[in-house]
């Protein structure tokens, strides 16, 4: 067998030794020719050899060459010639203690220069991308205070004619089409930038039940009707039946209406965006793909990072960067993965979601599921609701839609006329904000609890704390339920309907 050639890492790990032994053979020709110049002070060259030996190779090559030196000298150049007596070895003593602590010396002095430049390279690293973070914050507010602005000027301007009676018919119906969008992007902006808190602090949380996922799927398509009408883009859906899985449906619309939302916004009038429900095993995938402007190679590793835009902008608006970010928590909660993929700009993309069902028997769920879709919704008939906030606007607005089903509802704007209220006419469930000025919404359910007798008043805690922490301690304060604003009056009443025993 022939011998393997020495790779080229082991021939540079043995030039540091061949230099040590080369400087040890220069000194000793430079002694040897200049021995009677030197008057009998042959160290210097031996020494100069330890030193270079320990700069080009570090401490070991250093002691080698001291080892030889030591030899060579007292063998060749001090008498006794080639033997040791005790003035002999005192001198290799001194000499080999000497060379072997400048050896040191210059070894460490190298390490400790390789250091200083290390640190100054992880320092200038950190300093880089402390001013990136520092540029990408500047850049997130920026967009930010675009984004919050830009629906609050419509909004306010469409209240500025309403206000002033001028507007009728088709031109008034549109403003109010118009604020109330506005008004639910607002709410979506900042439920988005509240998911990306919680999944940053590990908070975030899905509430997993058995659903019908073509149905969560079918409602976030709904959503984006009205925009990708308005591009002339057409909307392909193929959900197939009932896919029962094991998930929370609030959370995979949101991903759902992320993922349409992106697509519709990225595609061009007369483009196309389809949607794709199905069964692959014990999975299910949901497959978005749009004809719209498609991808950078180098954009997609990153695109599901918070804050990246990767897309180009649409007329001139960059948006957040948090959508793609928080349908990647989602989904990862859920235990499952998204992708992205896309043959390059202008060429479409296409993500996949693979969600674990999650159920044993997907035949029985999806005929119980069948079974609750039947079900009447409950009502509130007779159900008498003190409905506590200073909010006067906003009680009144939620109040109203109570009364649609049915409910009787007590106003109330502080936690004085709370009690007041309550003491005369006791009601069935207790709705309270929590931040009130004066007293707030905890003193309340305290002053509540205390004071009862012959039974407990369910409450529900309305508040704009969605925080874990804040529901605990919302539960822990006397609630039975806590309920985030911005909330639907579909959404209050079926919570009532479950503490009141409607459902």
């Amino acid at each position: 067998m022939a011998p393997s050639p020495r790779t080229p890492g082991a021939r540079s790990a043995f030039l540091p030794y061949g230099v040590a032994v080369l400087a040890v053979g220069v000194a000793s020709l430079v002694a040897w020719l200049v021995g009677d110049a030197l008057v009998g002070a042959i160290s210097p060259p031996f020494f100069a050899a330890v030193v270079v030996s320990a700069w080009f190779g570090g401490f070991r090559p250093g002691l080698l060459a001291t080892l030889l030196a030591a030899v060579v000298a007292e063998g060749w150049f001090y008498p006794p010639l080639y033997g040791v007596d005790w003035g002999s070895a005192l001198r290799l003593g001194m000499f080999s203690l000497v060379a072997a602590l400048t050896s040191s010396l210059h070894a460490r002095s190298q390490e400790a220069q390789r250091r200083a430049e290390r640190l100054l390279a992880e320092e200038q690293q950190a300093r880089a991308e402390a001013e990136t973070a520092n540029r990408a914050k500047d850049e997130f507010l920026a967009s930010l205070s675009h984004e919050l602005r830009t629906p609050l000027n419509a909004m306010l301007g469409w209240t500025w004619w309403l206000r002033n009676g001028t507007l009728e018919g088709d031109r008034a119906a549109r403003a109010l089409e118009t604020v109330e969008r506005n008004a639910r992007l607002l709410a979506q902006l900042i439920e988005d930038l509240l998911d990306v808190s919680r999944a940053i602090t590990g908070q975030l949380r899905v509430e997993r039940r058995v659903i019908d996922l073509a149905q969560s799927v079918q409602a976030a398509v709904e959503t984006v009707v009205p925009a990708a009408e308005a591009k002339l883009i057409k909307l392909d859906t193929v959900l197939g039946s009932t896919l029962p899985a094991l998930a929370d449906g609030e959370r995979m619309q949101q991903v759902v209406w992320n993922l349409l939302s992106n697509a519709v916004k990225f595609t061009p009038e007369l483009g196309r965006v389809a949607v794709r429900l199905r069964s692959d095993g014990g999975h299910a995938v949901i497959e978005v793909s749009d004809t719209g402007r498609g991808i950078a190679a180098s954009d997609l590793p990153h695109v599901f990072a918070r804050f990246h835009q990767g897309r180009s902008e649409v007329h001139g608006r960059a948006g957040l960067g948090l959508g793609l970010a928080i349908v990647r928590h989602i989904v990862e909660l859920h235990g499952g993965t998204v992708e992205a993929a896309s043959g390059g700009e202008g060429r479409g993309a296409t993500f996949t979601v693979r969600l674990p069902l999650g159920v044993s028997d997907p035949a029985e769920a999806a005929e119980r599921l069948e079974k609750d879709r039947a079900e009447v919704p409950p009502a509130l008939n007779g159900v008498h609701v003190l409905f506590v906030d200073d909010d006067v606007s906003g009680r009144e607005a939620l109040a109203a839609g109570l009364r649609r089903y049915g409910a009787v509802v007590t106003g109330a704007g502080s936690v004085a006329e709370a009690l007041e209220a309550s003491a005369r006419d006791r009601p069935d469930v207790l709705v309270s904000d929590i931040r009130m000025p004066g007293e707030s919404g905890y003193d309340l359910i305290l002053r509540v609890r205390a004071g009862e007798r012959g039974g407990r008043t369910p409450a529900v805690a309305l508040t704009a704390y969605p925080r874990v922490e804040d529901r605990a301690r919302a539960l822990a304060a006397g609630y039975d339920m806590h309920v985030p604003k911005p909330v639907s009056p579909v959404a209050l009443a079926r919570a009532i309907a479950t503490l009141a025993g409607r459902d």
